[in-house]
C-alpha cells in the first residue's frame, strides 16, 4: 500500500485515498506500511485527505499532527483526521495496524456518523489524538476487533465485503466512543453542543471577524455563556480558541501555495497584509515566509 501524490508541486505532499481501493477503506499492518513508504516520505509533514487510525501493539514513537508532536506506545489508538497536517517523527520497532478511510465509506446509510471530524475522537480542539487501552481485558477486545476486520479484509472480493467492513468499523468507532477516557472536565452536554457549534461558526466566518461578540451574536448567546464553555472544554478563552483556529487556518492556507499573502490574510479576517503578518509572528515566532521555509 502506498500512498496517492497530489500532482501540485507545494512545500508538504498531500495523499490522497488511493484510486485502487474503490470501497474507501483499508487495513494494513504497521510494519509493513513503514516497509512501502520511506523515512524520507513520511517523516515529512504531508497532508491526509482521509481518516488514519494507528492501533499500537509494538514499540513506541512520536507523531506530529498540526504542528504538534504526540507521543505513543504499545497498547495506544493514534487518530489523524481528515486534511490534519502529519509526520511520522519517530516509529523504529514500531508495529499494529494503519486504518484508512474515508467519510463516504463511513457515512454510507449512517446518520449517526456523520460530522466524525467534530466528534470524539477526531475533534482535535476537544480530545487528544493519542488514547490508551488500559487493562488486560479492554485491549484484548480491541485487539480482537481489529484483528478480525483485518482478516476480512483480506478475504477475496464479494457484494457484502463492503458492507461487512463498513459495520466493523463502525463497531469499533462505537467501542471507541464507549471506552472513552473520562474528562476531566465539568462541561454539561449543553456546554460541548455550543463548543461545537461555535467551532463551526469560526470555520465557516473567520474571514468576516474575528470579534468574540459577532460570534455570540450569530450564535446568539452570551459573551459569558460562550466563553465559560470554552474555559470549561480548552481552558482557553473565546477569543484566544478564535485566534488559534486562526492560526491553524493559517498555517494550512501557507503550506498549500494557491493563495497570496494578501488572499490568506483575508480568509483569516485581516484586512492588511502588515497585520496578519504581525499576528502571526506574535503567535507562531515566525513570519509567514519563515514557518514555510522552516516545514520545507
Amino acid at each position: 500500500m502506498e500512498f496517492q501524490l497530489s500532482k501540485m508541486s507545494k512545500p508538504i505532499q498531500e495523499y490522497f485515498f488511493r484510486k485502487d481501493v474503490k470501497e474507501g477503506f483499508e487495513i494494513i499492518r504497521l510494519s509493513q506500511f513503514f516497509k512501502e513508504n520511506p523515512e524520507s516520505k513520511i517523516s515529512k509533514a504531508h497532508r491526509v485527505r482521509f481518516y488514519a487510525m494507528a492501533f499500537i501493539t509494538e514499540g513506541r514513537g512520536r507523531h506530529s499532527i498540526d504542528f504538534k508532536t504526540y507521543e505513543y506506545r504499545e497498547r495506544n489508538i493514534l487518530f489523524v483526521g481528515k486534511d490534519q497536517v502529519n509526520a511520522w517523527l519517530d516509529y523504529a520497532k514500531v508495529d499494529g495496524f494503519l486504518l484508512l478511510f474515508t467519510e463516504e465509506f463511513l457515512y454510507h446509510n449512517q446518520i449517526i456518523f456523520r460530522d466524525i471530524s467534530y466528534a470524539y475522537p477526531y475533534n482535535s480542539s476537544l480530545y487528544q489524538p493519542v488514547i490508551p487501552l488500559e487493562g488486560e481485558e479492554r485491549y484484548e477486545t480491541f485487539l480482537s476487533l481489529i484483528d478480525y476486520l483485518y482478516k476480512e479484509y483480506r478475504l477475496p472480493e464479494s457484494k457484502v465485503k463492503p458492507a461487512i467492513l463498513q459495520n466493523l468499523l463502525r463497531t469499533l468507532l462505537l467501542k471507541i466512543q464507549s471506552h472513552a477516557i473520562k474528562e476531566e472536565t465539568s462541561a454539561r452536554a449543553s456546554d460541548k453542543e455550543l463548543f461545537i457549534r461555535f467551532q463551526r461558526m469560526i470555520e465557516e466566518r473567520i474571514s468576516e471577524s474575528r470579534n468574540v461578540k459577532d460570534y455570540c451574536h450569530y450564535l446568539q448567546v452570551s459573551y459569558r455563556r460562550l466563553n465559560a464553555a470554552c474555559k470549561i472544554l480548552t481552558q482557553s478563552t473565546a477569543k484566544e480558541f478564535i485566534d488559534q483556529m486562526a492560526i491553524l487556518k493559517a498555517k494550512k492556507h501557507l503550506l498549500d501555495q494557491e493563495k497570496n499573502i494578501s488572499e490568506i490574510a483575508y480568509l483569516v479576517g485581516f484586512e492588511e497584509v502588515t497585520n496578519f503578518t504581525k499576528f502571526f509572528k506574535k503567535h507562531v515566532g515566525l513570519t509567514p515566509k519563515a514557518f514555510v521555509l522552516s516545514i520545507q
